[in-house]
C-alpha cells in the first residue's frame, strides 16, 4: 500500500515534470505567463486590464509587465475606452490570434501525448480524487488560501 508521503511525492514529481517538460521545452512560449493570458484574452476578447488580472489571479502590475512583453510581439493591442479613460481593453491582434491557434494544437499535442495511455474511466476517478483533496484543503486551510489572496490584492 502506497504510503501518503509516496503519494505526495508522486504527485509532485509529475507536476514538476509537466511544468519543466512545457517551461524547457521547444513549444511556442510556455503553456503558462505568455500563453495563459493569451488563451484568456482569446476567451474574453475586449475585457479590460482589471478583469483579466481577476481571471488570471494574478496582481495587476505582474499583468502590465506580462501585457507589455505582449504588445512588444504585436501579439496584444490595448486601447482606452473612449466614454471611460481610466478603464483600459485588451484585445488580440491578427498575429495574436494566429499564436493562440499555434498554442492551442500544441495544447492538444500535448495533452494527447500526457494522456494516452490513460483510460476515461482512469480520468474521471482521478479527477474525482482531485476533487475530493480540494474540498478537504478547502475544509481545513481556507483562511490560509483566503490571507493569500488578501496578500496578492494587496
Amino acid at each position: 500500500m502506497i504510503t501518503d508521503e509516496e503519494f505526495f511525492k508522486r504527485m509532485a514529481g509529475l507536476v514538476k515534470d509537466i511544468n519543466n517538460t512545457i517551461h524547457y521545452s521547444d513549444l511556442p512560449s510556455n503553456f503558462r505567463g505568455q500563453g495563459r493570458i493569451i488563451e484568456l484574452i482569446a476567451r474574453h476578447e475586449g475585457c479590460t486590464q482589471r478583469e483579466l488580472a481577476g481571471l488570471a489571479q494574478i496582481k495587476p502590475g505582474s499583468l502590465t509587465q506580462v501585457l507589455e512583453r505582449l504588445e512588444r510581439k504585436q501579439y496584444v493591442i490595448r486601447r482606452r475606452n473612449e466614454q471611460d479613460r481610466r478603464m483600459i481593453r485588451v484585445y488580440l491582434t491578427d498575429q495574436g490570434r494566429q499564436f493562440h491557434v499555434q498554442l492551442d494544437k500544441h495544447r492538444t499535442a500535448f495533452a494527447a501525448c500526457l494522456l494516452a495511455d490513460v483510460t476515461p474511466a482512469e480520468r474521471e476517478q482521478f479527477i474525482q480524487v482531485v476533487d475530493k483533496m480540494q474540498v478537504q484543503l478547502h475544509k481545513y486551510y481556507s483562511e490560509a488560501l483566503k490571507n493569500k489572496e488578501r496578500d496578492e490584492d494587496k
